[in-house]
């Protein structure tokens, strides 16, 4: 098991727990969502539409399968998401002149500005996360979440698709 990390004793509440790399990744991502929505709560953007409307912006035209491909999530959450987007003026979605099953969402003007207004703040909740480490134990660390969770993907309920 991962050894207990001595820095933690004011924060502990049990030895054991405080070694599992599941219930630290689960406390981790509690952190990250009170930082995210402390720095983003007045675009009333959730980390979810900040994704869609990121891969969105960056590939017009992409559908929900891609979507949720990329993201790693299911696709009628994504469905229901992009509603919420296109409702608030965000994106647009129209039926794919390619696949008519599909359909074919597009970034809005409104979603642009709001995407160009909200990067700062989302930049500064990732580096207010991970402020105390150095740039080499940032990139060190980013690189280990990665490797486990690509060597984990197909584990997941909604897995990242490889682009072959």
């Amino acid at each position: 098991m991962v050894p207990y990390i001595q820095g933690l004793s004011h924060l502990k509440k049990s030895r054991v727990i405080w070694s599992r790399p599941g219930f630290l990744v689960r406390r981790l991502h509690q952190i990250h969502m009170a930082i995210f929505l402390k720095e983003c709560a007045t675009e009333q953007v959730t980390p979810i539409q900040w994704g869609i409307l990121t891969i969105v912006g960056a590939t017009p035209g992409a559908g929900h399968v891609e979507i949720a491909d990329e993201l790693g999530l299911d696709r009628s959450n994504v469905a229901n998401v992009v509603d919420r987007l296109t409702r608030r003026g965000l994106l647009k979605q129209a039926v794919s002149k390619a696949d008519r099953r599909k359909k074919s969402v597009h970034i809005t003007p409104a979603g642009r500005k709001l995407v160009k207004s909200f990067e700062a703040k989302a930049h500064r909740a990732q580096r207010k996360l991970l402020e105390m480490l150095s740039n080499e134990e940032r990139n060190t660390f980013v690189t280990l979440l990665q490797r486990v969770i690509e060597h984990n993907n197909e584990l997941s309920r909604a897995p990242i698709r490889s682009e072959d």
